[in-house]
């Protein structure tokens, strides 16, 4: 995409409504507060018309029913039933990310047998292992390093210090975050009977498919003897503890700081907000919610919300919650109660 784009290309780009100029030459995207006058801006919240009307946007992206606020020289307009969804695109095509050219760097490890697809870029000190594959487009940023037998497909983006345990599998547009750890021993422990540990070798692998994106500092352990499964779609925030065999289908969302047991399932489209953990062995059915800093130990039923430790319906959450603020005060009015009450002879 140009550096300068007309705002007839860029409303046709997003599949948006155009109502202005569409010979007026966008050249960024940028807030309603730092937004000038070659610049595009949005809005997805009618709450923010005031601002909207102050900005020196030369442009807005909004929905289909805000308020045409009025400016001298005047806005022009982006419609769109999902301002949200558009205004990302709108940043990809208006300030895309930083991408490294194809090459190999000097100082790169890459096994004899590994194979790389077409135009993949190779970043100091990387370490691909014997019999590593990589889809076209591949990204390795410094010290990312593939143990053997990793296959990945294409677009594969690593950033710096990304570890890929051996046999991991990954699908097409996969992004791992700096220091991402893939594949790593499940934390499988048994105790000795004269005391002290033995270690259960882990043997098993990860699977991870298109579309994910995991965050910085993150792990995913292997499975202790099949897969641990990364559905497509999922998006895995910074500071996740993922333990082997736990399966997560399509979809799922993970925000920071969750830590899954082992052989937890995750249904499609559960979000787990900030903090949440999970049991071992437990299924969290498909959409629910659970919200931050509770925690689980057994199955959730699909589309509901839970919060709380041990988590519960949400709506009964609040109540209780409500109840519990009042409890020094409903205790008062008990003992008044039970000092008025006569005494049976």
């Amino acid at each position: 995409m140009p550096s300068v784009i007309r705002l007839g290309e860029l409303a046709e780009a997003l599949g948006c409504r155009l109502e202005g100029e569409p010979d007026l030459p966008i050249h960024s995207l940028a807030s309603l507060a730092e937004a000038g006058p070659n610049d595009l801006s949005f809005v997805t919240d009618a709450r923010f018309a005031p601002q909207a009307a102050a900005t020196r946007a030369a442009a807005l992206l909004v929905g289909l029913e805000f308020p045409a606020v009025g400016r001298q020289p005047r806005l022009h307009w982006l419609r769109t039933a999902r301002p949200d969804l558009a205004m990302a695109q709108a940043v990809a095509l208006l300030r895309p990310p930083w991408r490294p050219a194809p090459g190999i760097h000097p100082t790169a490890s890459i096994h004899p047998t590994a194979v790389l697809g077409r135009d993949c870029h190779v970043g100091a000190f990387v370490a691909i292992g014997e019999g590593c594959r990589l889809g076209a487009g591949a990204v390795l940023h410094p010290h990312a390093v593939l143990y053997p037998n990793v296959i990945a497909g294409e677009r594969l983006l690593a950033h710096a210090h990304v570890v890929i345990r051996e046999g991991t599998r990954l699908g097409d547009d996969v992004i791992l975050q700096p220091g991402v750890v893939l594949g790593g021993d499940g934390f499988g422990f048994i105790r000795r009977s004269e005391g002290g540990y033995a270690k259960i070798p882990q043997v098993g692998t990860v699977a991870v498919g298109d579309g994910v994106e995991i965050q910085a500092n993150s792990c995913v352990d292997r499975a202790s003897l099949d897969v641990t499964r990364i559905g497509h779609g999922v998006k895995v925030d910074n500071l996740v503890q993922i333990a082997h065999n736990c399966q997560l289908g399509d979809g799922v969302l993970l925000c920071s700081q969750v830590g899954l047991a082992g052989s937890t399932r995750i249904e499609a489209g559960a979000v787990l907000a900030g903090q949440v953990g999970v049991a071992g062995h437990c299924t969290i059915g498909a959409g629910a919610v659970i919200t931050a800093q509770s925690g689980t130990h057994g199955d959730l039923e699909a589309g509901k919300m839970y919060s709380g430790s041990p988590a519960f319906d949400h709506a009964q959450w609040l109540r209780a919650t409500a109840a519990f603020q009042r409890l020094p005060e409903m205790q008062r009015e008990l003992r008044q109660l039970r000092a008025s009450k006569p005494e049976h002879p």
